[in-house]
Order: C-alpha cells, then structure tokens, then sequence
C-alpha cells in the first residue's frame, strides 16, 4: 500500500506543474488587466502602474511564472488582488461549503443509484431496466445550470417549499466548529439549525445528484451484469443456492471495486463541477468564489482555486486506488 501511495504522489507531481503552467498562461493571456480592472474609477495612469508594479505585474512573464512556481513549492498562493487578503485563507473559508455540497450530492445520489443499478441488472430487459436507462440519458444530457434552475423556479417559487440561495439564513448565528453547518449544527445540539440547513442543501444537492445519478446506476448494473455471468455465480446457481444468498454472497461483494470507483471519481467530478450549481443557488463555496475572482481578474485567486482543485481531484484518485487495495485482496497480492 506505501508503495502504491508513493507511486501515485509522484507521479502527481507532473499534473500539478502542467495544470500551474497551463492556468498561468490562461489567465495572463485572457483579454484585459487586473490592475485596470480593480483600480477606481478615477485612478490615474501613474495609479495603474503603482499598482501593477506592487503585484509585479511589470515583470517580465516566465520572471512571473518562476516567482509563482516558487510561491506553490512553499504553499505559498499569494494574497487576492480583490479581498486583500491570503488566498489559502479565502479558500480554507469556502472550502467546507463545496465538501459539505458535494458529499452530501454524492450520498443522495448514491442511495437512490447503486439500487437501482442492482435492481435493473437483476431485471434485465424489464421495464425498471428501461426507466433505469431513460433516467441516466436524462442525467447525463440535462445541463446543471438548467436542473437547477428549474427546480429554482418550480420547487422554490412555485410552490414556496425550499428556499433556493445561501446555505441558512443571514440572522441565525452559527459558531462554526468544522464549517460543515450540518455536522456543527449536530455538535452543538442545535437541531432546528440542523433542519433549515438541510432545507437549503436540498435543492443544490439535488441537482448535482442528477447527472450522477444515472452515470452510477449504468455502471452498477453493468457491474453486476458481468458479475453474474462469471463461472463461480454460475455454479452456484446451479448448486440451488437462493436467489437472495447468490445476490449477497457472489454477486454485489465481486461487484464493488467498479461502484467503489466511479463514486470516488464522481465526488472528485462534483467538487470541480459544482462551480455553476453554486452560482445558480448563491452557495457560498469554492465555485461561486472562482467565479468572482475570474470577473474581477483576480490572477492570485483564481490560479489558487484552480490549483486547489487539481489538488482535490489527484487526493480522490489517490483514495480510490488505496481504496481498491483494502476491498480486493487480488490487488494486494499483485502488487507485493
């Protein structure tokens, strides 16, 4: 297991700098200057150039490039050009409320997706089977923005029975123990807090859930499928072992390690992809944060934010791989 984990660490390290290289590139390439951007209204030219010089926007570009290279190997991501203040704090702050969004998502999806997965490939051909499909087309085809929007307008507007921005609400005070509002709520003991937290996860969770919700179904039942077509489940079917037992004993344990890894891909998936969802509900997170760094040109904050996710995404892919080796004892005997 070590040497699995050393083997992915560094083999992580060429995506970090190529990822560095690649969000440098882009946000210095992109139309426009920060220093014009954020400067006021009346600042002069003699003011613009003050300031460029004080985020050594005046450096030549690969003497930029070296210095933020330098600044990643210490942690180091700079301070934002718009909230003056450290970009590892602005995104330790955010950070909780995308974690709290996506795991919450993943579970819901989870829940509803592996069963059905399991159901339809033991249906086969049947008309659960066909939902199952008609469900993971609609998850996968229907854009994030346009689920949550429509449940914006129709559960949150309509019907008046969520509330659709934020994450509880502005006059309630929270003293913040982990930043996960759920799990902080419970810790204190404070369940009414715990109630209208959950009533404002509701819908962003839902919509994420959506597309992931079909993706896991199909690879479940696929998992399943081939599972079951394999010798030992076969002979023991025809040993007269019941149904329930074959299902139990043979089919779902040896119908793991892909279900393991598409949940531990998608969490990785949600967390990057939740940028527009947190938009669309005003959620407090990383997402929305990127989002009003990338309007404001803020260089420092949105490499930052980019880098935290490569970072996040390459962790999941780490878990996963240990993952495997902790439920399938084939792959701990391959690689000892």
């Amino acid at each position: 297991m070590l040497r699995t984990l050393a083997t992915r660490i560094l083999g992580a390290v060429p995506v970090v700098l190529l990822v560095a290289l690649g969000i440098f590139a882009l946000v210095r390439l992109a139309p426009g200057d920060a220093a014009s951007t954020l400067a006021a209204e009346d600042a002069s030219e003699a003011d613009i150039a003050r300031m460029r010089a004080q985020w050594g926007l005046d450096q030549p570009v690969l003497v930029q490039f070296f210095y933020f290279l330098g600044n990643l190997a210490r942690l180091d991501m700079g301070t934002s050009y718009r909230y003056h203040a450290p970009v590892a704090e602005l995104i330790g702050q955010r950070l909780p409320a995308t974690l709290e969004l996506a795991l919450t998502a993943l579970l819901l999806a989870a829940v509803i997706a592996v069963p059905l997965g399991v159901a339809t490939a033991l249906k086969k051909g049947s008309w659960l089977d066909g939902l199952g499909s008609l469900l993971a087309v609609l998850g996968v085809s229907a854009p994030s923005f346009w689920v949550g929007i429509l449940l914006v307008l129709l559960v949150s507007g309509h019907f008046n029975l969520l509330p659709s921005s934020g994450r509880i609400p502005l006059d309630v005070p929270i003293r913040e123990l982990t930043g996960f509002i759920l799990l902080d709520s419970l810790l204190q003991g404070r369940f009414d807090l715990f109630r209208q937290a959950l009533s404002f996860i509701v819908l962003p969770a839902a919509t994420l859930a959506f597309g992931m919700i079909g993706i896991i179904a199909r690879i479940s039942r696929s998992a399943v499928i081939d599972v079951g077509q394999e010798e030992f489940v076969l002979t023991a079917v025809a040993k007269g072992l019941k149904r329930r037992e074959v299902v139990s004993r043979h089919l779902l344990p040896n119908a793991t390690v892909p279900i393991v890894t598409i949940i531990g891909l998608e969490l990785g998936t949600l967390i990057s992809g939740s940028i527009v969802v947190e938009v669309v509900f005003s959620w407090p997170g990383l997402g929305s944060l990127l989002y009003a760094a990338v309007t404001a040109r803020d260089i420092p904050l949105t490499t930052g934010i980019v880098i935290s996710y490569t970072f996040i995404f390459i962790f999941m892919n780490i878990l996963v791989d240990l993952i495997y080796v902790l439920v399938d004892p084939r792959l701990r005997v391959a690689r000892t």
